[in-house]
């Protein structure tokens, strides 16, 4: 990975309002000392994109546990659609929202 120049922190403490313009705008602000990458300034889009297929994964592992824990067992189908959903396809609430059109009928 080709790292984009690194802000000291002076630097960054100096134009924080220019740095939180452009992480706005979709570009991450590398900072460190020495210019050695410690931290990376993010906006909240970015940051919930890199945490939403953990969350996903997690949501669908404490679904399963729970079936599970009832003693039942998900269908071949059911089980599918749940790694699908923990890949992100399709996202968690259109997911549900299949497997409950589908125990309901």
């Amino acid at each position: 990975m080709v790292v984009p120049e690194v802000l000291s922190v002076w630097e960054f403490r100096a134009g924080l309002a220019a740095t939180i313009a452009r992480v706005a705008e979709g570009a991450p602000a590398f900072v460190g000392a020495h210019r050695k990458p410690e931290v990376v300034v993010m906006s909240v889009e970015q940051y919930e994109a890199l945490v939403r297929p953990a969350h996903q994964r997690e949501a669908v592992a404490e679904a399963l546990a729970s079936v599970r824990a009832e003693g039942l067992e998900p269908s071949l189908d059911a089980l599918e659609l749940l790694e699908k959903i923990a890949a992100g396809q399709p996202d968690e609430a259109e997911g549900i929202e299949r497997l409950r059109a589908r125990y309901q009928q």
